[in-house]
């Protein structure tokens, strides 16, 4: 009897550890259990909180991006809120431009919304409001009213532990990935793991497989066949590995110019403490000259110190101002790399391909742009007025015999009067 085989079957099973189905459950099982201890281990950690904050706030307003306040992509690569560029587009002398806050370079722009969003620093604001509603718990699970401390990055939904296990042990959604709010600021990388599907909005059930240079759109395969048979397109795949070779082949670009201005950066520092040592050396010499001179000299040291103060500031403002404009450029090409980096993990070949003139025109710049070499920033050297040491000298040995000369009295006083003038001039 088949019946009897089944059973018999099962007996065995049972014997050597349960059926198939009782085996995966039980592994699922300690897979739960196993997720929930790395779950109660991570929330004993601290979240990098100076990079995030860097991450989630509007360089403009220094405020946090929210749903209001959506972070939106200028054409130098720098993010700014929506609600900074519309602010800027109404007081703005410039029509239809937006100035960054940070490098100063202006975007053409009608509103915002002509602004591409950022999506990569719009989930991770998300994820850091929830964050802060799971500790004052005013976030709920979607499937009940506890407090969610959990986030699915597949359906991005909130849940509770409970409902989280009984997510993950769901035959549909066990392969989704669900993590704590803090596990997700802690490592931002986990949102780029999470494969993002555009479908065409004309054929519903097809995905956007390629990309059309010549209408600047992605396309489905039907619309590829049917409406864009004599554009430019390619396979998104193809696309964006001949994007980032583009950008692979301007990196070297990239990396000898900020060489040269990190070398030119040295320079500054190197000529700051020449400035530095240049002064302590002047001091010093002329605090030595002016101990050999007598009271009457203190004024002409006076005018002295104000100079070499005058020469300190004067060396030290120019330096200062060649130190800011270097900053600023490494700044500027370190942006623009990191966001291109940035770009190529965590969006979708679509937003990327969408942004590639923006981008390229934009990394061109930065690698073409003039200035940062060393030799450029030299110090002017301090030099004391001349003579002041020969002077001052002769000037003593002046004063010195015309004391002599009246000591002994070999001369009148209308002599001694042109003598003591005399000493006074070459002070």
């Amino acid at each position: 009897c088949s019946c009897t085989a089944r059973q018999g079957s099962s007996g065995i099973n049972a014997e050597y550890g349960g059926t198939k189905s009782e085996k995966k459950l039980k592994k699922k099982s300690r897979h739960s259990s196993r997720r929930r201890s790395r779950i109660i281990d991570y929330l004993d950690t601290d979240i990098a909180t100076d990079k995030l904050e860097e991450d989630i706030t509007c360089q403009g307003c220094h405020k946090k991006f929210t749903f209001g306040r959506v972070p939106k992509i200028l054409h130098c690569l720098h993010t700014l809120c929506s609600e900074c560029i519309s602010v800027t587009l109404m007081l703005s002398d410039e029509k239809n431009k937006v100035k960054c806050a940070m490098c100063e370079v202006f975007s053409a722009g009608k509103n915002a919304e002509s602004f591409r969003t950022q999506s990569y620093i719009q989930i991770l604001s998300e994820i850091a409001s929830c964050y802060e509603g799971q500790l004052n718990e005013s976030l709920h699970c979607i499937g009940c009213t506890n407090v969610a401390g959990l986030r699915c990055l597949t359906c991005n939904e909130n849940y509770c532990q409970e409902h989280t296990d009984f997510h993950v042990r769901s035959r549909a959604t066990s392969h989704h990935k669900v993590l704590s709010f803090k596990q997700i600021l802690n490592t931002p990388l986990l949102i780029s793991t999470i494969k993002r599907e555009e479908h065409c909005p004309t054929h519903t059930n097809k995905l956007m497989e390629f990309f059309c240079f010549t209408c600047r759109l992605p396309l489905c395969t039907a619309c590829a066949l049917a409406q864009h048979k004599d554009c430019l397109y390619e396979e998104l795949g193809t696309a964006i590995t001949t994007l980032k070779q583009k950008f692979e082949n301007l990196k070297p670009a990239f990396n000898r110019k900020q060489y040269n201005l990190k070398k030119a950066d040295s320079a500054l520092d190197a000529a700051q403490k020449q400035v530095d040592g240049e002064l302590g050396h002047s001091m010093a010499g002329l605090s030595d000259t002016m101990d050999r001179i007598m009271r009457t000299l203190r004024q002409r040291e006076a005018s002295i110190n104000h100079h070499i103060e005058d020469h300190r500031k004067e060396g030290q403002g120019e330096l200062r101002v060649h130190e800011s404009v270097l900053e600023e450029r490494i700044a500027n090409i370190e942006s623009g790399v990191d966001f291109v980096d940035t770009v190529f993990e965590f969006w979708s070949p679509i937003e990327v391909l969408s942004m590639e003139h923006d981008i390229l025109e934009r990394l061109s710049e930065l690698a073409g742009d003039g200035g940062g070499s060393s030799e450029e920033i030299k110090p002017k050297p301090f030099e004391l007025p001349p003579d002041t040491e020969g002077n001052v000298v002769d000037a003593i040995s002046t004063m010195h015999n015309v004391a002599l000369a009246k000591a002994t009295s070999n001369v009148s006083e209308e002599e001694v009067g042109e003598k003591g003038d005399i000493a006074e001039k070459e002070i």
